[in-house]
């Protein structure tokens, strides 16, 4: 693998007003609707989609104004599994738009109104708007009916505590099937300290991922051309077993 270093952490484009909780994503045991998604989780994501009255606007600070390149071209290729798809942070809703069509159904789960609110205006644009819906709610807490045939990490792993990733590991392992994926975006490469984001690797998810049952399908080092926000990435495909 090629290693990037970056002298300081992404998501930089312009000031964010947030709350200095905002390392402290605890989840309230009792978190069982919509608006139960913990209240430091969501007063703090909320800060950042609607800070001082202003929404954040496509293309700013994490927002990348679109789906990730490499991850359109995956879809397009064929190769994912369709069936039931999940989305966790999925913030505007890019990644679940992509996604959508007649043989996937894609839900997108996102702790911010704002967001949801957002997602739900872009959605209604796709023309596979009845194949996806964003609700929200808290991953950690999310009990689906049915498990899932796919899921697409991206900026999600990188925003909670790293003190949590053993938790957001065995979460998917736990609601995705036998047989299905994960596609993990890998972003951003560090090493730098502090978050979110907080800096990761691809051994870091690998060394996460493979003692819950999940197996490598492939890693891919994302071109230049196809960075989804200025700085390296890596596309990595795991498979529960």
């Amino acid at each position: 693998l090629t290693r990037v270093t970056l002298s300081s952490p992404p998501f930089v484009s312009r000031p964010l007003h947030v709350s200095r909780t905002r390392h402290t994503l605890r989840t309230t045991s009792h978190a069982s609707t919509p608006s139960a998604a913990s209240s430091e989780m969501a007063t703090d994501w909320e800060s950042m989609w609607h800070g001082n009255g202003t929404t954040l606007q496509p293309g700013q600070a994490f927002d990348a104004n679109q789906c990730e390149p490499s991850f359109v071209a995956l879809i397009a290729s064929g190769v994912l599994p369709t069936g039931r798809a999940l989305v966790p942070g999925c913030g505007r809703g890019y990644a679940v738009a992509a996604l959508a069509c007649d043989d996937r159904h894609v839900l997108g789960l996102e702790i911010s109104d704002t967001a949801k609110k957002e997602a739900d205006v872009l959605l209604a644009k796709s023309p596979n708007a009845k194949h996806a819906e964003v609700q929200v709610a808290d991953f950690f807490q999310h009990q689906p009916a049915e498990l899932y045939d796919l899921a697409f990490d991206s900026t999600f792993m990188c925003a909670i505590p790293p003190a949590r990733r053993t938790e957001w590991a065995a979460k998917y392992a736990s609601i995705i099937k036998q047989g299905g994926e994960l596609v993990s975006n890998v972003f951003p490469i560090g090493p730098f300290r502090g978050g979110p984001p907080f800096a990761l690797s691809p051994e870091i998810v690998k060394d996460l991922l493979e003692p819950v049952g999940f197996q490598v399908v492939s890693l891919t080092e994302t071109p230049a051309t196809q960075w989804a926000r200025g700085r390296p990435e890596f596309l990595y495909r795991f498979r529960r077993v």
